[in-house]
């Protein structure tokens, strides 16, 4: 056993040993809210959001540890976590770090020392399903967190009882949150998640930050109100029968424009020819909607994946930045989603100005337009009847699925992750499989050399690929820094820091198992730390992993561990 599990199994001793004698419900005296303006400009060392700030992109502008000194990372300290699905992001307010958990628990730990303050377990029912949320939001004197059972809760953020709940779905027609809101303006913003077999059109919604009240509500599907072409992308298909269409991950918010920006899944049965829609594009599925903050209409929107027959769905941390192009400065908005084509977006008007294919192959599109955007789709590989199959590069998961990408406003570079990864698809009756489809089958991608995780470096501005690194195991969500560094872990159980603009690895670390959570940094007392959660993965991690069975990685026993310089 290595010396850096062995010290993270002591380490989780004396934690779970201080957490059971630890005053649950403890209060934090001297705790300042957080308002508009923290959040538009959050301290360097916080991080106060999902992928830190409004732009969601994954940058801290801590410097502390660089390229010169990453090497000397060590453990600093590690906490236990619940069983399950281990995707978390912790946010980090004046040295308080507020950590989610599966399972409907939240907890506030001193992020000095990971020492409990207070924790707050929600009561789910025992059918509620997965159990799994990626991330919380802080805003004023509260924790926002969606629940697995359809719910918004309000937490203080000084002792963690529940300022309000509100219902916003009923979790037994298969909707629940996978993911949390985002908040600001006094409002909270949040994204529900359908699973296949779900009754109805999945949908946003905003709601008074004081009180849980519902202001709107905007489903990711094309309906009454909308369009009347819009509605025609589907073919004919009853309203009442449009269905799925989940907002999995969480957005991002430009308090200038008032607008939110949050990316849309697949609908389902996922074939055309068991939906009936024909070749209609199938609006808003698989695409990013810019959303009026005050009422949810859709200001624009751009479908990235129309005639999804394969579950390609678009999720993915809208990253919002200031960049240059020709020589004038833009506002964009950049997104990636399954197909692996990194696009980049005028976040005010929803221009295409470009797009990057970051895996090594794909057959989805037959053309995309340079200049427009426009999407040519392959004609080859959609199903014409049931019970034939279909290989797909990349498959559903391929691409990005939940990983996260980030930008870095020093280097002007966005990095992303990309699994090389093709399925097999066999197209079924719904009697057999509600989805349509059996994605069993997971193949190597051409043009990959067997190596499934690749880890891009795309300018901002020009969208031209200035670095990749490839290897065997798929790779996790990424961290930037002003220091120079890219964080990523893999789905084996390595972390590491790699040099932002070269791509050379300086620093790397076996952790407990797949490296599956999103990485964080932030500061208090003046040092910079780093964390990322470990353990048990993702059903979509364990999938991938049948194309390098070799590399052999514990699963379960979830923990987060946090970095810092040594002496």
């Amino acid at each position: 056993m290595s010396l850096v599990r062995l010290r993270v199994l002591f380490l989780a001793t004396l934690i779970i040993i201080a957490a059971a004698v630890s005053p649950v419900g403890a209060q934090q005296s001297d705790f300042v809210p957080v308002t508009d303006a923290v959040l538009r400009n959050p301290d360097p060392g916080d991080w106060l959001r999902w992928r830190r700030d409004h732009s969601a992109s994954g940058y801290s502008p801590l410097e502390q540890v660089n390229r010169q000194n990453v090497g000397k990372l060590g453990l600093a300290w590690a906490w236990p976590m619940e069983d399950g699905q281990q995707e978390q992001e912790p946010i980090v307010y004046k040295g308080v770090m507020y950590l989610p958990h599966s399972n409907g628990l939240v907890q506030a730990l001193d992020a000095r020392t990971g020492e409990l303050i207070w924790e707050y377990r929600r009561e789910l029912p025992e059918d509620a399903g997965s159990r799994g949320t990626r991330n919380i939001a802080i805003y004023q004197d509260k924790i926002f967190l969606g629940t697995a059972d359809a719910y918004l809760v309000a937490l203080s953020a000084k002792t963690g009882s529940v300022v309000w709940e509100t219902k916003v779905a009923d979790y037994q027609q298969r909707n629940r949150y996978t993911a949390g809101p985002i908040a600001a303006d006094g409002k909270v913003f949040a994204g529900l998640s359908c699973n296949v077999g779900t009754l109805i059109p999945c949908f946003m919604t905003a709601h008074d930050a004081a009180t849980g009240k519902q202001l709107w509500r905007r489903e990711s599907i094309a309906g009454p109100g909308d369009p009347e072409e819009h509605n025609a992308t589907w073919g004919g298909v009853p309203y009442e029968e449009r269905k799925k269409g989940s907002f999995w991950l969480t957005g991002s918010y430009d308090p200038d424009l008032k607008l939110v920006y949050w990316t849309t899944g697949s609908s389902y049965p996922y074939p055309e020819i068991l939906k009936g829609t024909g070749d209609g594009a199938v609006l808003y599925t698989n695409s990013l909607l810019a959303l009026e903050a005050e009422t949810g209409a859709i200001k624009w929107f751009f479908q990235m994946q129309p005639r999804d027959n394969f579950d390609m769905d678009h999720q993915d941390n809208p990253i919002l930045a200031d960049v240059e192009i020709d020589g004038i400065q833009r506002k964009l908005v950049f997104t990636l989603g399954k197909t692996g084509i990194l696009w980049a977006l005028d976040r005010e008007t929803g221009e295409h100005l470009w797009n990057r294919q970051l895996v090594a192959h794909q057959n989805i599109f037959q053309y995309i337009d340079s200049e427009t955007g426009a999407i040519i789709m392959n004609e080859k590989i959609i199903p014409r009847e049931v019970r034939t199959s279909h290989l797909v590069c990349p498959g559903m998961r391929g691409g990005k699925l939940f990983q996260t990408d980030a930008y870095n406003p020093r280097t002007h570079t966005i990095y992303s992750p990309v699994s090389n990864e093709c399925i097999i698809f066999e197209i079924l009756p719904t009697e057999v499989s509600a989805s349509g489809l059996n994605f069993g089958q997971i193949e190597h991608m051409e043009g990959a050399g067997g190596n499934v995780g690749r880890l891009t470096a795309v300018s901002a501005s020009t969208g031209q690929l200035l670095w990749k690194y490839d290897q065997r195991a798929a790779i996790g969500s990424v961290l930037t820094t002003a220091g120079g560094l890219v964080f990523a872990g893999d789905f084996h159980r390595y972390f590491r820091a790699f040099d932002a603009q070269t791509g050379e690895v300086l620093w790397e670390v076996p952790l407990s198992g797949p490296v599956t959570g999103y990485p964080i940094s932030y500061a208090v007392d003046g040092k910079q730390y780093v964390a990322i959660g470990a353990g048990e993965g993702t059903g979509g991690q364990r999938h991938i992993g049948r194309l390098y069975p070799e590399l052999k990685a514990p699963e379960g026993s979830n923990i987060l561990m946090v970095f810092a310089l040594g002496e």
